[in-house]
């Protein structure tokens, strides 16, 4: 039988490449953090203290043990060779992940250490309810912000060198509390913002006024003011508990949720669709757009890579 070449060509065209597709070789790693040193090196860490390495953007991971005896909450690639984890402190590898050494003394302190901010030599670190810098690259730690009383911290953003914000918050049978702060001089002092919208579950901002939060409640709010004050956009479908979010532009974000579904708009927040979810609805817990595509990671080995095809610099197509 002959076909028509036409036919051939509208068969060809008919099948497109998924949007999101399933990354290989995280094996059973429960991520919590991913980071990307460039675009084809990133790392993740994962509980019961393991780590996994990707050498090609994403697609595929190789998982491997740190020996550090803890289940790891933070991840940051500053090159291939140069890595760091965190959690009882800050760890550091020169070699790619072969071996560990902590960063200064935190190890000592009270409380997790969440989330950290690199910059040159720098750094600013959040650890239980305080906020702690360093100008040496962590030999030595200053507190920026005390631990107090109903704020509640578990994640950096800094969006210049010198503007910072941290955000979270707690839900007890008393109420939902959300927690903003806001650093212009590097960490070294911390304002509390007012945010009366309850506890904040994800955030992100791009630019020393304009950010994004969403709260327990499945809500997304905005600020155009460094966090003075804040605007309803949107409330989530399906009722979802997002716990990290990123910004591709000022229309296009993503949102990765409990639910093991990644959200996106592309209207600045208006409106928000699903664009994959995990059929075993394995939770999703943290996003990365420092590769080019974006990278989500999340519970039992779940990695979802964005496939589609991109435009101008990243921007899809909706």
């Amino acid at each position: 039988m002959t076909l028509i070449p036409a036919l051939i060509a509208s068969a060809a065209m008919a099948v497109a490449p998924p949007d999101w597709i399933v990354a290989q070789g995280s094996g059973t790693c429960s991520a919590t953090d991913v980071d990307f040193s460039d675009a084809r090196h990133g790392l993740a860490s994962c509980a019961f203290s393991d780590a996994m390495k990707t050498s090609d953007g994403g697609l595929t991971w190789a998982v491997f043990p740190t020996g550090l005896q803890q289940s790891l909450v933070f991840a940051h690639a500053a090159s291939t060779s140069e890595l760091y984890l965190a959690r009882l402190g800050l760890y550091r590898s020169s070699n790619g992940g072969s071996t560990w050494a902590e960063v200064g003394n935190l190890s000592a302190n009270f409380g997790s250490v969440f989330d950290v901010h690199f910059d040159g030599s720098r750094r600013v670190a959040l650890q239980g309810g305080n906020i702690l810098y360093s100008t040496n690259a962590g030999a030595n730690w200053q507190t920026g912000f005390p631990a107090q009383t109903d704020v509640y911290l578990d994640e950096l953003h800094f969006p210049t060198s010198t503007t910072g914000f941290a955000s979270g918050g707690i839900t007890t049978e008393q109420g939902s509390i959300g927690s903003v702060l806001r650093t212009t001089d590097a960490g070294a002092h911390w304002t509390l913002l007012a945010f009366t919208h309850g506890q904040i579950t994800a955030a992100d901002f791009r630019d020393a006024t304009h950010g994004i939060v969403s709260t327990l409640s499945a809500a997304v709010y905005s600020t155009a003011d460094a966090g003075a004050s804040w605007q309803t956009l949107a409330t989530l479908p399906d009722n979802a508990y997002l716990t990290d979010l990123g910004q591709r532009s000022d229309t296009h974000w993503y949102g990765v949720a409990t639910n093991g579904c990644v959200y996106e708009t592309f209207d600045a927040g208006a409106h928000w669709t699903a664009s994959v979810c995990d059929p075993s609805a394995r939770a999703l817990v943290a996003l990365t757009l420092g590769g080019g595509p974006a990278v989500a990671v999340g519970s039992d080995g779940l990695v979802l890579y964005e496939n589609r095809i991109l435009e101008a610099g990243f921007e899809a197509v909706p």
